[in-house]
């Protein structure tokens, strides 16, 4: 009965979390998808060129998901894809102007609740949570 408690615990604080209001950033033209290919190239640090495998190493996600939701952003004029001079294998991809004006525009409100939340949490629990979390999601997809 004890394990049933604590997983029923566990239960309540994950839908409660979930309820918190961290999840609560959107953009009312970009989806969260867009947002996290996004915002990682504009996080990219400066005169880095990155590649549709740093985004899918970096977001954890397949190659051909990254690259159907890089297809997707070009198409809308968001960002632009750009051999390589060194490598024409290599194709660099970079925000367009408007999807850095867009970024600019919401990138406070959209990390607004994280800041909340690691600022109730303090440093040392904010890297707590973050460590869990990551091995949380090292495990991958529990049930199938």
């Amino acid at each position: 009965m004890e394990k049933y408690k604590k997983a029923q615990r566990l239960d309540i604080a994950l839908q409660n979390f979930r309820k918190s209001g961290v999840y609560k950033r959107n953009s009312n033209t970009l989806t969260d998808a867009d947002l996290a290919v996004l915002f990682t190239i504009k996080f990219a640090e400066d005169n880095i060129k990155i590649k549709l495998t740093d985004i899918a190493n970096k977001l954890e996600l397949t190659l051909p998901a990254v690259t159907h939701k890089v297809n997707d952003l070009e198409e809308r004029g968001l960002l632009v894809k750009k051999v390589s001079t060194n490598d024409r294998r290599v194709v660099n991809l970079e925000l367009t102007t408007d999807a850095k004006k867009e970024l600019d525009s919401i990138v406070d409100s959209y990390y607004n609740p994280l800041f909340i939340l690691m600022d109730r949490l303090g440093k040392e629990d904010s890297k707590t949570l973050l460590k869990i979390l990551d091995k949380v999601n090292a495990q991958g997809k529990i049930i199938k």
